[in-house]
């Protein structure tokens, strides 16, 4: 997208919204560590610019299924999580059948919104520079647009694989990488200076 740009980032605010049931399920699909360690996802996400703050959406498991207390433990890990404020979605419950029986099949439900209204309205506010989405999911694209209509800069960070190419035309589009998928209480990974491509808010690189 556009030219390729240097400049100190220091003064760009960013707040970072995570997609949790999102991220989980694509991590899941690569193989990769899956209990994140969201703050530092974020503080690696953002750079040398200023976290302002993270949103992290979820919603709390199912009472019967055998993986929710550990799924518990964990959302009560990621609450703990330092400048971050934690939007509970919720689980649409619906029976479904296959050839073993009837099933109970769950679908996660308000993320979408939640993330598309705290996107615009803290633009609206002028709460930050920069919003850094993640997920792949192209349904952000209507707060993309709004985001960038009020001088704000949209990113989107997608798994290979998962690009939601409907977002290209809004948003910075940016890969997730293996090294940003930390596990709690584990060693991090050495600091990933910020620099891509920009194209707002930018100078041109000095010759």
């Amino acid at each position: 997208m556009g030219e390729e740009y240097d400049e100190e980032y220091d003064a760009e605010r960013a707040i970072v919204f995570v997609d949790g049931n999102n991220l989980y399920h694509c991590l899941k699909e690569k193989e990769w560590r899956t209990w994140t360690d969201i703050g530092l996802l974020a503080k690696r996400l953002v750079g040398n610019r200023t976290l302002v703050h993270i949103y992290y959406y979820n919603a709390p498991p199912p009472g019967d299924k055998p993986h929710t207390e550990r799924s518990n433990a964990y959302l009560s890990r990621v609450k703990k999580t330092p400048n971050l404020t934690f939007r509970f979605s919720w689980l649409q419950s619906t029976k479904k059948a296959d050839e073993y029986g009837v099933y109970q099949s769950y679908k996660e439900k308000g993320c979408d919104t939640a993330i598309t209204a705290d996107v615009v309205s803290l633009a609206a506010k002028n709460e930050y520079d920069v919003a850094i989405i993640v997920s792949s999911d192209g349904d952000y694209a209507p707060a993309a647009k709004t985001g960038a209509s009020l001088g704000k800069s949209i990113e989107l960070v997608y798994f290979p694989g998962r690009k939601p190419f409907v977002m290209e035309p809004l948003a910075l589009m940016r890969a997730f990488r293996p090294g940003y998928a930390v596990p709690y209480d584990s060693e991090p990974p050495p600091r990933m200076p910020y620099k891509q491509t920009h194209k707002k808010k930018a100078s041109k690189k000095k010759p």
